[in-house]
């Protein structure tokens, strides 16, 4: 209970406002305890229950370059092989499958941008898991995959942003963003073959020196919500590039293959 007497205990107007909000705060939690995303159920105040935080952070076994899933115990996957991939390295949460998958529709179709708060959430914790903080120190500047303009104005966001914000307040990161652009409106990439979506994303990318920043010798971040063929990635890839970047590396929610 909050009574009058609580307030001679605190100095200052801006003290007794927090006590406030804090005792609101625990009133509400009380009356609407926080549901987890993924099952629904109660989750101690928090996006997602340790259950299903658990399951989703548990070991999986990727391809070491690219994050794409495999079936035996391999280290590589074929297609490291064959294709010309420009990163150094991909980093993946999880396959392209529930419920990542369900939270990356919720985010990009249905606007519920804390869906997209927590699939940050979960990134980070599972980068935390693979990388230390000094391997992480090392990165000069984080970019998420531009969306171009007309997308962005119908989308109204851009999912990306969203999850790389996160990784920005967390790591202390910069970001890099008004030097990079999608100058291409391409079709989306769901359903077209692996020649057709790079022949579809090719010069979709564009650097701009203002507000100028020498790339040369640094370290980028790429984040995306879903890599498939990687594209999207390798297109962005040429473009920083070209600016002499000293390697790429790019973090996910969802890695998943595509049928050829």
């Amino acid at each position: 209970m909050f009574y009058t007497h609580d307030l001679k205990l605190l100095k200052g107007e801006p003290i007794i406002f927090h006590f406030i909000t804090q005792r609101c705060k625990q009133l509400i939690e009380l009356l609407l305890p926080a549901q987890c995303l993924v099952c629904a159920l109660r989750s101690n105040n928090k996006l997602i229950c340790l259950h299903c935080e658990k399951k989703i952070l548990s070991d999986r076994h990727y391809c070491r370059h690219c994050a794409l899933p495999l079936n035996k115990c391999a280290d590589y996957c074929g297609d490291c092989l064959q294709k010309d991939y420009l990163f150094t390295q991909l980093h993946a949460l999880g396959d392209y499958q529930k419920p990542l998958s369900t939270l990356i529709k919720q985010l990009k179709y249905q606007q519920q941008l804390i869906a997209g708060e927590l699939l940050a959430e979960l990134l980070i914790k599972s980068l935390l898991q693979r990388y230390s903080q000094q391997q992480l120190s090392e990165f000069d500047y984080l970019l998420a995959v531009p969306l171009h303009r007309k997308k962005l104005q119908q989308r109204g966001f851009n999912q990306a942003s969203i999850i790389c914000d996160q990784l920005h307040k967390t790591f202390n990161i910069p970001l890099l963003g008004e030097q990079i652009k999608r100058q291409k409106e391409t079709v989306a990439q769901e359903g077209l073959s692996i020649h057709k979506r790079q022949k579809n994303l090719a010069e979709a990318f564009s650097y701009h020196n203002n507000p100028p920043i020498n790339l040369a010798g640094k370290n980028i971040i790429i984040i995306d919500d879903v890599v498939t063929t990687g594209a999207t990635i390798n297109s962005l890839c040429k473009t920083l590039k070209a600016q002499q970047v000293n390697s790429i590396t790019v973090f996910c929610i969802s890695r998943t293959g595509i049928d050829k």
